[in-house]
């Protein structure tokens, strides 16, 4: 499946040493979400919440730090998919 880029922020919206976070699923599902990490020379690494190890593709261009929303949909593990039920992932918009 071919890649398709999410915006989830700027670069310097992250801070050094720090995480940026963004939301996955749907509201009501409460899943974990992305922990988006930045170092001192801007190279960024995205993985789920809660220290699963999950990690996300990550594209930096200019200036802004985009997430592969098709990674972003997917259960991120099957007990993930199961509470989610029939909503496990959501559709492209």
């Amino acid at each position: 499946m071919a890649e398709q880029w999410k915006a989830v922020c700027r670069l310097r919206d992250i801070p050094l040493q720090g995480w940026y976070a963004v939301a996955r699923g749907l509201a009501w599902q409460e899943l974990p979400g992305v922990r988006v990490f930045r170092s001192d020379d801007d190279q960024v690494v995205a993985q789920l919440d809660g220290g699963e190890g999950r990690r996300y593709t990550v594209k930096v261009a200019e200036g802004r730090v985009y997430l592969d929303q098709n990674e972003l949909n997917a259960p991120a593990s099957r007990a993930e998919a199961a509470l989610a039920g029939a909503f496990a992932t959501m559709p492209h918009a």
